[in-house]
């Protein structure tokens, strides 16, 4: 019996169909046959590979409930206030009065720091606005440059006022007053030393630096409060 023959009975076989020759000669020719054997051994774990592919896979358990649990556990865990590891135990910190004065000193502190800057502007705009409307009577040149530094005076009071307001602002001018501040002392000193200018004349530019120091306090007072760290996951 040729082997196409036989190998023909084995796909049927393996199909579970009619081989349509005596098991007993398929048999007696794959004892005799290497190659018959070899080709039988490959189609048996062709077959059956293929038979696993087409299996049913495993059932998969629906977890959406417990997914949403979780999630609905950790956003609640989130939201109650942190707990401190004691002695193997979880405490949660109670607010403390220590932590309310803080809170109450800064405000005040804030406060009081927002109406020094007020105040130190307003001064500052007395002082500068007669001699932004000065009457001519002196050197033109002396009275165009007294104007032009009246105005720079006023512009800046105005924007300390408006940081005496919104002190979220204040941090923008900080370099604005602590640059002001120090070239007005630094000229200052150089010219009492030098005789070009009294001590008594240049007393007014301390008003600069006093204001340097108050929105710089203010810029440190005011801070955006971070957002907290998030909780650790619970497993």
């Amino acid at each position: 019996m040729q082997c196409a023959q036989i190998r023909l009975a084995l796909s049927a076989l393996a199909d579970r169909e009619e081989p349509g020759t005596d098991r007993a000669d398929v048999d007696a020719h794959l004892a005799g046959c290497a190659e018959c054997r070899t080709w039988h051994a490959a189609a048996a774990e062709a077959t059956d590979a293929a038979r696993a592919a087409q299996r049913p896979a495993a059932h998969v358990p629906d977890l959406t409930e417990q997914v949403l649990a979780a999630i609905a556990a950790d956003t609640a865990a989130r939201r109650r206030p942190r707990f401190a590891l004691t002695r193997g135990a979880t405490r949660a910190h109670p607010p403390s009065r220590a932590g309310d004065a803080a809170g109450w000193t800064g405000f005040l502190h804030a406060g009081v720091l927002r109406w020094a800057v007020g105040i130190s502007a307003v001064a500052q705009l007395l002082l500068a606005l007669p001699a932004l409307f000065a009457e001519p009577g002196t050197a033109d040149v002396a009275l165009h440059t007294g104007r032009e530094m009246a105005s720079f005076d006023v512009a800046v009071a105005i924007g300390f006022l408006f940081v005496a307001g919104r002190p979220a602002w204040a941090r923008a001018l900080v370099p604005v007053a602590v640059a002001l501040a120090g070239c007005l002392l630094l000229t200052s000193s150089i010219d009492v030393v030098d005789g070009a200018a009294q001590l008594s004349h240049e007393l007014n530019h301390l008003l600069a630096g006093v204001q340097a120091a108050l929105v710089w306090l203010l810029a440190r007072t005011d801070r955006t409060p971070t957002a907290p760290e998030p909780l650790p996951r619970q497993v």
